[in-house]
């Protein structure tokens, strides 16, 4: 369990983590395998270590799962480059971002700002045009429609890039959400085992 919670510090936006942990499920399997043939077996049920093992496979299974959600948010929705809906903004990067007293660097910031400003800019002024003399001379104007295109290739590459960028935001702040939420529950099941244990040797 502890290997568990050291793996939430592996990078959430590789593909390392994931299979990390699939590779400790298994390997905990295996050894409920063979723990399965070393418990004893009692008229009152299942032990208490037995259910202790269930339950610490059913948390490994949920910190799976949580990898798995983290992953998508971080790889699917970036590459699709799809705006991040307003009430994600709201909820995520602002309210529960300041619950957990998340802080973006100062560089983040800059790029959605001149990005926003650089977009109302585009809206406010047209597209330069070719100059009246240019249509005259072939090559300047093959070279001012080169230009024309490289500039709205690099403003849709800068799109992209803030895109992406929001989205391993809200992939991060939602890791360390979750992670937290993991450890709460963690530290509470192993409240209620060791108070259980007490309990079965006071009797």
């Amino acid at each position: 369990m502890l290997i568990d919670i050291l793996s939430f510090y592996l990078p959430p936006h590789s593909v390392d983590r994931a299979s990390f942990k699939m590779t400790l499920i298994l390997g905990y399997t295996v050894f409920l395998l063979i723990m399965n043939d070393l418990l004893p077996s009692t008229a009152n049920g299942t032990p208490l270590i037995g259910i202790y093992f269930s339950v610490c496979l059913a948390l490994m299974v949920i910190s799976l799962l949580e990898t798995v959600i983290i992953t998508n948010v971080l790889h699917q929705n970036s590459m699709k480059y799809r705006e991040v809906p307003s009430w994600v903004r709201v909820v995520i990067l602002k309210y529960i971002a300041r619950m957990i007293c998340y802080k973006r660097p100062d560089e983040t910031a800059q790029p959605s700002a001149s990005m926003a400003s650089g977009q109302e800019h585009k809206a406010a002024r047209p597209d330069p045009v070719c100059p009246s003399w240019v249509p005259s001379v072939p090559e300047l104007r093959q070279i001012c429609l080169h230009l024309s295109d490289l500039r709205a290739h690099l403003l849709s590459q800068q799109k992209e890039d803030v895109l992406l960028e929001q989205w391993c935001h809200v992939g991060y702040i939602l890791d360390i959400l979750l992670f937290r939420i993991y450890l709460i529950i963690i530290s509470c099941y192993a409240m209620v085992i060791v108070c259980m244990w007490c309990i079965w040797i006071k009797q």
